[in-house]
């Protein structure tokens, strides 16, 4: 069996115990006749403390497909993510989060998609939630199909926000940053430079829930030390795997815009040094010239308190739309 396993659908799981049962039902939904063994569900339960990981364990006993691994405390989405991608031994591997779920002909149109295209190493399809993106995404409005190259992602023309369907050997050679947990982006920017071409087909195979007030993607709004550093460090490592792309392929706003970001975040840990060492001498935009008096008069605290006290209120805003 472990030879015909073709598609591993990888699910990291933490406290989903409301619709968790939702996503595994949907691929076995998804998984037509003539898939027979072909299809695996690795879940990996990032230990959880609710009933998440009797509801999977029980459901893995009368539903061979899925593989479950349970990890005995919190360790992250990354670290989940890799640990799925160890255990799966499918040829292409499809995230899908816990709180989505495919549409019924998903895995068709998956498998559809790349027998009429075999010469590509990534796949992109589309989720409900971001057909307005894409509508409107210059690079790709109007188009049922686009192949995109590692400098249009590199450059932020198109963002990394698909489904993608992925060679397992690609993810075994740039492993998720456990540390990190999240800033996903960073790391599909490997993917793509490995394949240097990505086919884009605007088919809706997921539907995802982005309203949930314990979402992952949330935890990148800086409003706390730990979160800044966290994203100061998804951007020295955006310096340090693509800092000499962006130089040779002549992105140089791509990479003062990493640069300032990088700036804030250390005047905001006040770590001044290192602001200075980033020698950024063009400082023409209103922001930039701020965070250079910031950095002179070494009043980031004064400037970090101010930026949470902006973001939380931001935040509260937002949740209230959601819930309208």
């Amino acid at each position: 069996m472990e030879n015909k396993i073709l598609y591993s659908i990888i699910t990291p799981v933490y406290n989903r115990a409301d619709c968790i049962m939702r996503c595994m039902q949907s691929v076995e939904k998804s998984m037509q006749t003539q898939f027979g063994g072909n299809i695996e569900h690795v879940i990996v339960d990032d230990g959880s403390l609710d009933s998440t990981a009797s509801i999977v364990e029980d459901y893995a006993k009368l539903h061979p497909h899925v593989v479950f691994v349970k990890f005995p405390q919190n360790r992250g989405t990354n670290a989940a993510r890799n640990e799925a991608i160890r255990r799966a031994k499918g040829k292409w591997v499809v995230i899908l989060d816990s709180d989505d779920y495919f549409c019924e002909p998903a895995l068709s149109d998956i498998d559809n998609t790349i027998k009429a295209n075999p010469s590509f190493g990534h796949y992109a399809f589309a989720a409900d939630d971001m057909l307005g993106y894409y509508k409107d995404n210059l690079i790709i409005k109007g188009a049922n199909r686009k192949v995109l190259s590692y400098p249009d992602f590199l450059n932020g023309y198109v963002n990394c926000d698909f489904i993608h369907v992925m060679q397992r050997e690609v993810l075994l050679r740039h492993p998720f940053d456990e540390e990190l947990r999240i800033y996903e982006g960073l790391f599909f920017l490997l993917f793509y430079r490995d394949v240097h071409q990505v086919l884009f087909t605007n088919k809706v195979v997921t539907v995802r829930e982005r309203q949930r007030a314990d979402s992952v993607s949330r935890d990148v709004i800086r409003t706390n030390i730990v979160v800044i550093r966290k994203n100061a460090k998804s951007q020295e490592l955006m310096l340090q795997y693509f800092g000499d792309d962006l130089r040779l392929l002549g992105m140089t706003r791509r990479l003062h815009a990493i640069k300032v970001s990088l700036f804030e975040d250390y005047i905001l840990l006040g770590e001044y040094g290192k602001a200075k060492g980033l020698n950024i001498s063009n400082f023409f935009g209103k922001k930039e010239k701020i965070l250079g008096v910031v950095c002179r008069s070494h009043t980031g605290w004064c400037y970090r308190l101010l930026l949470q006290s902006y973001l939380l209120l931001k935040y509260k805003l937002l949740k209230k739309k959601l819930k309208v």
